[in-house]
């Protein structure tokens, strides 16, 4: 039987040097009294997972099809303090990306989730995103936090940077090699950025230059992503997409 890798991720700002404020998400869950802030897929089956003692007979979702609020907050009660002690556990490591700090958890897995850290991470993001927030987590660290490039050589990698540079070797390479891996990667940065498939490679890097105010070929660290057929111009190989002025006669410039 084969198995898969399950990670499960949630970003808190690296610079806080407090902990996450989980008891003021319970607070704010005591406030809350509008049960379609919560984020369940099927109420029924994960309220009967998250909640111990229930009588099997319980009426959990209203006629409506809407979580009973009591439920709800309870739920969220048993996710808050399932998240707080996974990310203090041996299961959760962590990482620094973009100013924030990624808890990671996860492992092999063949159906089932691989630690229960991995599963009170996955069920933190059912919590309404008010109670996520002010526990002071990103509700969605895949999105782009920030860009540093073109702020000096000294400004920190950050994860844009990185999608970017990716996305721009893919979208200046005529080809990729290892086709299936290759075309995920295309496709998760094609949520966040143009998708790199399917044109010109030159074509491409224009949009990129204006869209980012930036010549790739110009930064030293997004010009070592750049494909070598957009440096072909007319045929030459030496002439990069960014210098097409230059005369190529051997003549100077007027």
């Amino acid at each position: 039987m084969g198995a898969s890798m399950l990670t499960a991720t949630i970003a808190y700002p690296a610079e806080r040097t407090e902990p996450p404020n989980f008891d003021r998400g319970r607070q704010l869950l005591e406030q809350i009294e509008d049960p379609t802030l919560f984020n369940f897929g099927d109420p029924q089956i994960e309220l009967e997972l998250l909640l111990t003692g229930l009588d099997g007979e319980a009426d959990l979702v209203g006629e409506d099809g809407a979580v009973l609020i009591e439920y709800a907050r309870r739920a969220g009660f048993a996710i808050i303090g399932n998240l707080e002690k996974a990310l203090d556990s041996r299961e959760t490591t962590f990482l620094t990306a973009a100013y924030y700090r990624i808890y990671i958890s996860g492992g092999l897995s063949t159906g089932g989730s691989p630690t229960d850290a991995t599963s009170a991470i996955w069920n933190a993001y059912k919590l309404p995103e008010i109670v996520l927030v002010a526990m002071g987590f990103a509700p969605d660290h895949e999105l782009p936090l920030s860009r540093a490039n073109g702020s000096g050589n000294h400004t920190p990698l950050t994860d844009t940077d990185v999608v970017d540079a990716i996305a721009l070797g893919l979208g200046t390479s005529p080809d990729w090699p290892g086709e299936h891996t290759l075309a995920w990667i295309a496709d998760t940065i094609g949520k966040v950025r143009s998708h790199p498939g399917g044109r010109d490679p030159r074509e491409y890097q224009d949009e990129f230059t204006e869209k980012h105010a930036v010549d790739p070929l110009d930064d030293s660290f997004l010009a070592m992503y750049v494909g070598e057929v957009t440096g072909e111009v007319d045929g030459d190989p030496h002439l990069s997409a960014g210098h097409r002025d230059v005369p190529v006669t051997g003549e100077a410039p007027s």
